[in-house]
Parts: structure tokens; sequence; C-alpha cells
């Protein structure tokens, strides 16, 4: 599935040639087994003495919501994976930060984010979801 109701502009330069392509990029379901039909979230995890590491975990597109709603996707720097609509991607797909601003007003994904109770607690498929990019909320 395509989240058509995010869309995020990316410019591509080419480092053969410097050519440069700009694409409009959408939040994208997953294919495969323990992941399919979830959106694909990144983070750049900082550890002391340590090299830093990207972690990524799968959330449906309800934890999306809440993510977004209660603002931990920004809280704690999380990218969404992208792909474009129509056409290929020539490398390895994008993580984007999801704006305010991305978002089409009035859309399903904009409706959801209203509903959300920011005050009630997290599920736990969520919470366990979130610790596999280091995040305890």
């Amino acid at each position: 599935m395509l989240l058509t109701d995010i869309a995020v502009e990316h410019i591509r330069v080419s480092k053969k040639d410097g050519v440069r392509q700009t694409f409009l990029l959408h939040p994208f379901t997953d294919t495969q087994r323990d992941s399919h039909g979830k959106f694909e979230l990144v983070r750049d995890v900082c550890q002391p003495g340590r090299k830093d590491v990207k972690r990524s975990t799968y959330v449906t597109f309800q934890q999306l919501v809440e993510l977004y709603a209660k603002g931990v996707l920004e809280e704690f720097g999380f990218s969404v994976r992208m792909c474009p609509r129509q056409g290929t991607y020539p490398s390895k797909l994008p993580a984007k930060k999801i704006l305010p601003t991305s978002i089409k007003p009035g859309s399903s994904f904009d409706l959801a984010v209203q509903k959300v109770d920011v005050h009630k607690e997290a599920t736990r498929d969520l919470r366990n979801a979130l610790l596999r990019a280091s995040v305890k909320i």
C-alpha cells in the first residue's frame, strides 16, 4: 500500500555525473513476511564509545498515526522509508522525515491523527516495535 496522503519532495544528485532528479515520495508498506503491510521507520542511534548505527522497525498504519500524533517521530528523530508513486527509484529507497506540511489536509491520515487520544498509553505491540529502534516510551 502506498500512503499518498503524505508526499515529500526529494532531490537526488547522481554521484556519477551530478545529474539532479526530483522525486515525489510517499510512505509504503513492506511486502516481506513478518513486516508485510507495515511501514518501516528508521532512526540513527548514537551510543557512547560505539559506532553510530541505523535501527529500523515496522509499524501498522494506526501505529504510525499514533506516533505522529504524539510527536514521537519528531522527538526521537524517526524517518519513514519512502518510494515514488510511479516509476522506480535508482538506488536504495530513502527514509524521510514527515513534516506537518507533507500531510494532505483533510486526508484519511490527517483525520486519523486528529482522532488520537495523546494521553492514552501506547499498546504493548507499539512499545515492543519502538524498543527494536532503541526507544522506550
